[in-house]
């Protein structure tokens, strides 16, 4: 059997692919392990099913499912691809828990966290080819519908700011299948999506997918069902105990791809910003407006 220490990315291909086949208790491992790496690598078979909702044999049996002799050697594997980057908030996390802290502490330690789980696992060669394909793309369908709206406006004014022919998909007079109707293969869609996942942005995408344009995805998890459709997936950590989500680490991304896509030809951002100074100025669009 390969060496999942030697290729530890083997380990997120496994299961992907293992997914569709997996039992619902195996799922529940599988999904678990995938969002919760850093923590997973030093729980016990019991511990972890426990968090996960299954019995400590389903976890033994999901690892041996995988290729693996039992958890312990999944577990080694593991912890070395994690040791090197474990950071301190998770460490809190693991050990025995502690006194209940103010709301304001709670949401904001939660929040860096998913800030520095997100750039852990963040794949730069993805992040390059996302860049690329907004970069050249004829037209950028932006899609983001619910709570997830709120990213999708701001990636699309930004976008549009930078000179880049971006359009909002948006739950308007006409239908997200309508606004996309138009999308080629010359095309980028970016379709964001986090749980509870809005079943009009997953099929809408799957339209999409199916009218020939470049797909991408930014949501919470590689079992996401954006990620199922996307050729491209950016998974961003939105987990925070509350009955919202954490938009800080997604808003994140969106802001290293509007910048990182305007680095990359500079001088074409700098003359639609400065078209962009003009027009504001012209127009008065910013406080104060020096009206005479």
């Amino acid at each position: 059997m390969q060496s999942l220490q030697q290729q530890p990315v083997d380990l997120v291909e496994r299961l992907k692919a293992s997914y569709p086949a997996l039992s619902e208790g195996h799922k529940r491992v599988a999904e678990y392990l995938l969002d919760n790496i850093e923590i997973a690598a030093f729980l016990t078979a019991g511990r972890l099913g426990a968090t996960a909702g299954v019995s400590e044999s389903t976890v033994v049996r999901f690892a041996i499912t995988l290729g693996y002799q039992g958890w312990p050697d999944l577990q080694r594997v593991l912890a070395g691809m994690v040791r090197a980057r474990l950071d301190t908030v998770t460490r809190l996390r693991i050990s025995a828990g502690g006194g209940q802290q103010d709301t304001v502490r709670d949401v904001l330690t939660t929040d860096a966290e998913n800030l520095e789980r997100t750039m852990s696992g963040l794949d730069p060669g993805v992040f390059s080819q996302v860049v690329d394909a907004l970069a050249v793309a004829r037209d950028i369908y932006v899609l983001g519908l619910r709570s997830a709206q709120s990213l999708a406006v701001f990636l699309t004014f930004y976008l549009q700011t930078i000179g880049k022919s971006a359009r909002l998909v948006s739950q308007g007079t006409r239908s997200a299948f309508e606004e996309l109707d138009a999308a080629g293969a010359e095309d980028v869609v970016l379709a964001i999506s986090f749980p509870r996942y809005s079943s009009m942005t997953v099929r809408a995408f799957q339209y999409a997918r199916d009218l020939g344009a470049k797909t991408i995805a930014l949501t919470d998890s590689a079992f996401s069902p954006l990620a199922q459709v996307a050729d491209l997936t950016l998974v961003a950590r939105t987990s925070i105990n509350s009955f919202i989500e954490s938009f800080v680490a997604p808003l994140s991304i969106i802001n290293a791809i509007i910048t990182a896509i305007g680095r990359q030809d500079e001088q074409a951002t700098l003359k639609s910003l400065e078209k962009f100074e003009e027009i504001c100025a012209k127009n008065r669009v910013y406080w104060p407006d020096d009206r005479p």
